[in-house]
């Protein structure tokens, strides 16, 4: 992991790097990142560079002082691996005020050397990092520098059971960063997909698609943030991810939206998996929800139906209540949480016994569809499915 480069250093020395192998847990016992896409750098002046320098200058006014623990970049940032396209990621990257940590993506690749990604983003090729009872792991889908490999190497594997296990003995939840579907690599697929159904993993948080999508094979929760650079679907923007205990919230942020309401408790029903949550009895139904603003929120309601309750904040970002739902029956509803009646999100809640569901065994093949309010726009354009062969 990357920290902002305080220094001015010549351009022939190897950039300063910070490694963390943990963070702080915030008060509010959850952990927030933002995904910036694939970048896809060339050179300045182009117009996912501009991006970048506008995303990095939207998370610094709104979500560096408070609620955001770190900032992730999935691979792909140089298109084509070069000096130039490196040099004007870190160019914004060294002023953003948050930690940061990138992976290796098959564009970064080009040259067929690690060089000028271990200078320019981290001399680990993999490594993991702790956040409260989080463990976040970077991998390497290139073990071998080139652009076509896909390939996890009987080394890291090795590696990440490791780290897995480490998980299940002290009671961690594991979270894998990774460019593509598990489902996508040459090498390595098999063993790494065995260790994803056999240890606490709640997330695989990727690139590589150029669009969004979240899917869900009943264990595990994939989700693809599409790329800033190389745009086929959709405005420009980010993902905000936030793990609230066992539940995971995943919204995609439109470039220049003034604020964002996400419900972290509970989890929307379309993200359940047997890892993520127990049966909910109708009764007391803790709900939390984070709100980013550029103006200050004075009051959140939470509703069911016309069940309601307020939530209360400390710090104006993170805000809790509960909601009496003895008088409902089992079955799925419609949670709606608003922000001074201005700002609004909601989720599918499920009480009782969860729905009957068939998860496919490929991974891609549980995606949950269209969800706008989320982002995701159901198209699947990109260089995997619908859209251009980048």
């Amino acid at each position: 992991m990357a920290t902002p480069n305080p220094t001015n250093l010549p351009k022939d020395n190897v950039m300063s790097q910070s490694t963390f192998e943990s963070l702080p847990l915030s008060p509010t016992q959850t952990v927030s990142w933002i995904h910036i896409g694939d970048t896809h750098l060339t050179r300045p002046g182009e117009q996912n560079e501009i991006d970048l320098g506008r995303i990095v200058d939207e998370i610094n006014d709104r979500y560096a002082k408070e609620g955001v623990d770190f900032v992730f970049v999935p691979g792909d940032i140089a298109d084509d691996g070069s000096v130039v396209a490196y040099e004007a990621f870190r160019a914004h990257l060294d002023r953003l005020q948050l930690p940061w940590c990138g992976i290796v993506g098959d564009h970064d690749v080009h040259e067929k050397s690690f060089a000028n990604f271990r200078k320019y983003v981290a001399p680990e090729l993999y490594s993991g990092f702790t956040i409260g009872s989080y463990r976040f792991v970077r991998l390497n889908a290139f073990s071998e520098p080139r652009p076509d490999a896909f390939i996890l190497d009987e080394e890291q594997l090795r590696w990440l059971e490791q780290e897995l296990q480490h998980c299940v003995t002290s009671g961690q939840k594991a979270v894998i960063l990774l460019h593509c579907y598990p489902s996508e690599l040459k090498q390595g697929k098999k063993e790494l997909q065995r260790l994803l159904q056999l240890y606490p993993v709640v997330l695989v948080d990727m690139g590589h698609t150029h669009y969004n999508e979240l899917s869900n094979d009943g264990r595990v929760l994939y989700g693809a943030t599409r790329s800033t650079g190389q745009i086929e679907e959709g405005p420009v923007g980010y993902s905000v991810i936030t793990l609230d205990g066992d539940a995971v919230s995943w919204h995609f942020v439109p470039l220049g939206s003034p604020s964002m309401l996400a419900i972290t408790q509970p989890e929307d029903e379309r993200l359940l998996t047997v890892r993520s949550a127990s049966v909910v009895l109708p009764g007391p139904l803790p709900v939390h929800a984070r709100i980013w603003s550029s103006r200050p929120v004075h009051a959140v309601t939470a509703r069911i139906g016309d069940l309601r309750t307020s939530l209360i904040s400390e710090d104006g970002v993170f805000w809790t209540g509960a909601l009496d739902t003895g008088t409902l029956h089992n079955g799925t509803y419609e949670l709606h949480v608003s922000a001074d009646d201005k700002l609004n999100s909601s989720i599918r809640v499920v009480l009782g016994p969860w729905p009957d569901r068939r998860f496919a065994e490929i991974d891609h093949e549980n995606a949950i569809g269209e969800w706008r309010e989320r982002g995701l726009l159901g198209t699947q354009l990109g260089p995997n499915k619908n859209g251009k062969k980048w």
